[in-house]
């Protein structure tokens, strides 16, 4: 089984652990008292990148349309995205609620037809609360303020590459990077959202928090 990149950073004694989708990653938190500002690992959330010039009609056959454009991506069932990384690169991000996409999910890595189906190794991490446009906006250099809401953000993000998109309802920041950069940046953003009397949340709080709709306020 594999370990979340940022399990390390969790807390034996404040959190329970678990597995999801083969992930070792802190689900639970203990405490009780959960401040308005949160950040939470979402590692263990399935992906996989999809390469060549029949991409969008193989994908089509599973029910899923891809974007257009680069850098843009279409919200698919239960908050799951497909992104369009590059001109023949699509990347496909479950949704942390039920998934209408175990098929796929299920198909094996390697070469079918004109289609390459590869494991997408990542760390992901969601920040919101009342502040997280004042933290977003430290520690990126770029304005994103003016961004599409279907825009796939490519940009440095305290001093390390990696993408990120806004969502709403709840009002916050999706944080995909590489497992290397994952600790820093899970770092810098847990030490800024502790500092605003927030709380760093497990991978189930995070889905309790999407049922229970807005916290930025």
């Amino acid at each position: 089984m594999q370990q979340s990149p940022l399990r390390a950073l969790y807390p034996e004694t404040d959190f329970e652990f678990g597995e999801i989708h083969g992930m070792s990653i802190a689900q639970r938190t203990k405490k009780n008292d959960l401040g308005p500002d949160y950040i939470a690992d979402l590692s263990a959330i399935r992906r996989r990148l999809f390469v060549g010039h029949a991409v969008p009609e193989w994908l089509a056959a599973h029910n899923i349309s891809v974007p257009r454009r680069l850098l843009e991506y279409n919200q698919l069932d239960n908050g799951a995205v497909i992104v369009r990384l590059h001109r023949q690169q699509y990347l496909l991000i479950d949704s942390v609620q039920d998934s209408t996409h175990d098929d796929i999910f299920a198909i094996e890595q390697g070469r079918h037809g004109d289609v390459l189906v590869i494991a997408y190794e990542a760390a992901e991490i969601a920040c919101g609360g009342p502040h997280v446009d004042e933290l977003v906006a430290e520690l990126c250099p770029m304005d994103i303020t003016n961004n599409a809401s279907d825009s796939w953000i490519a940009t440095r993000f305290a001093h390390c590459e990696l993408a990120l998109r806004r969502l709403d309802a709840p009002a916050h920041y999706r944080i995909l990077c590489s497992p290397a950069d994952a600790r820093f940046v899970f770092g810098i953003l847990s030490e800024a959202t502790l500092e605003r009397d927030g709380v760093v949340l497990g991978f189930d709080d995070y889905r309790a928090l999407l049922n229970r709709g807005d916290r930025t306020s």
